[in-house]
This record gives C-alpha cells, structure tokens and sequence, in this order.
C-alpha cells in the first residue's frame, strides 16, 4: 500500500507541475520575444503562475487518493500561494533602479525567498490542519522540497539567450520544470503519505476519547 501510495503520489504531483508549469513558461517565453513592458509582464507571470499552482493542487489532490482533503479548497490554497510565490520571485527582474548587492537588499532577498518557499505549503496547511492534527510540519518539509527542485528552473540560463528560438526555450524549460516535478514530488511524497496514515480527523472534532477527556472537571 505504501509503495503504490508513493507512486500514485509521485506521477500525479509530477503530471500536475509538469502541465503547470508549461502555461509561465510559455507565458514568459511569449512575453519575452514580445519585448512586453514590465508592466504587462509582472500580472501577466503572476496570473500563469496561478494557473501552474491549480493544476498542482489538482495532482497532489489525486496523489492523496481517498483521503478526505477538500479538493476545491486544496486546489484554490495551492493556486492562491503559487500567485504570492510568483509575485515575490518576479520582483527582481521588475523593479528596476535597486542595488541588490547592499546589505538592506540582500536581507529582503533573504526574507522573500523564505516567503516564497513558504507560501504554497502555508496555504495548504490552512486546509490540511483541518483534517490532520499537528500538521505544522507540513510547511517545512514542503518548503525544503521546493528550495530543492527550484534549482532546476536556473539550469537552463547558461544556454539559452535573446536569441533562442522559442520551441529550444520552451523545450529547455519543459524539462527543467519535469525534474523540478519529479523532484518536489519524490521529496514531498513521505511527508505526504504521513497525512494519510496519521489522524483522519479534525482537531476541532477530536475523538469520542478526546471529548471525554475535555468533558472531566478540571482538578
């Protein structure tokens, strides 16, 4: 059961990110030889970047199988903290004038790529914590998942250029965003298989055990 759990998890998450992520991809790709001003630029990566987070929502929801997350509010969470997650990482190549080599800039870099990492796992454990007791844990573990994978989304720079054709772009970032996918999802797939195994219900519910426990008079 573990092992088919571990594998439906892992194609489905990497399914949901790999689709997902050709929309900014493609997006940015078009936007890039457009030559777009960064004022259309920066909504416009947000808004693809919310899409990508709705299709790994969707995937993660499927990897869970049987076990009782909302969907809709899984997906809308995933969704909603991968447009905060875009909007943050945009920001470097859209404000212009800054020098990110000074101290006070290097720590709001700091400080914004730790907001980055958390936002999708913060908003799902807005969801999660609802049918999971304890489920702080998930927002770490899916953080380092993501500063891992992330990297593979800088693999293609070195060979790719202004004047690169748009199916080589497209194509470098396809594969770039499939091993971030398979990456997030292997990395993700105990802690994942850890929420189903763990307790089915809601802390707010408790157990008949629990409601016993806090129905005894206080010594």
């Amino acid at each position: 059961m573990r092992r088919t759990f571990m594998r439906r998890w892992v194609l489905a998450v990497t399914a949901g990110e790999t689709v997902g992520f050709i929309i900014p991809a493609a997006v940015g790709g078009a936007l890039t030889f457009a030559a777009a001003p960064a004022s259309v630029v920066y909504p416009l990566m947000i808004a693809a970047g919310a899409c990508e987070g709705i299709l790994l929502g969707l995937g993660q929801s499927i990897g869970f199988g049987s076990f009782g997350i909302p969907r809709a509010a899984w997906i809308t969470a995933t969704g909603g903290g991968a447009a905060v997650a875009w909007s943050i990482g945009m920001l470097p190549s859209t404000i212009g004038g800054v020098d990110f080599a000074s101290p006070s800039a290097l720590a709001l870099i700091v400080v914004g790529a730790a907001v980055l990492l958390a936002s999708i796992p913060t908003l799902q454990w807005l969801v999660l914590r609802r049918v999971v007791r304890r489920a702080s844990w998930w927002i770490p573990v899916n953080a380092g998942a993501w500063a891992v994978g992330i990297l593979w989304t800088f693999a293609p720079s070195p060979f790719i250029d202004e004047n690169t054709a748009l199916p080589a772009l497209l194509g470098s970032y396809l594969v770039a965003g499939m091993l971030m996918a398979v990456t997030v999802g292997a990395l993700t797939g105990f802690a994942a298989r850890h929420v189903v195994e763990s307790t089915h219900y809601s802390p707010a519910q408790g157990t008949d055990a629990d409601k016993s426990i806090q129905q005894r008079p206080t010594p």
